[in-house]
């Protein structure tokens, strides 16, 4: 029995209780659409979201790499604005740069 004992120590712990909830078939489309772009089947999803636990890390690590191109790109065209003084809205864009990091680092402190 001795090497049974590491497996059973690793096993996660059956679900045992089952437990319903009611739906619209509206509501239920969008449980589904959520859970399906999270990455997750509907019944883990619902799981994880009654329990607090962290949903949108896939989601949202296309919205960061999409946001830091534009990061970088934005923040090129500030150097070089600044740097040949021909773009005059260059404030603006220093403004729209931090509001750009404010996003990404509200993003990525997201639960």
């Amino acid at each position: 029995m001795a090497d049974d004992e590491p497996a059973e120590r690793n096993a996660k712990p059956p679900h045992r209780e089952v437990h319903s909830c009611r739906f619209s078939p509206d509501e239920w489309q969008l449980v589904v659409d959520r859970a399906t772009a999270a990455g997750f089947s509907p019944s883990r999803f619902q799981r994880m979201a009654a329990l607090g636990a962290p949903l949108g890390r896939r989601v949202n690590n296309h919205a960061v790499v999409a946001l830091n191109r534009l990061g970088v790109n934005l923040n090129t065209m500030l150097k070089i604005s600044l740097r040949t003084g021909q773009m005059p809205a260059a404030t603006e864009l220093s403004q729209l740069l931090a509001e750009l990091r404010q996003q990404l680092s509200n993003l990525l402190s997201e639960p």
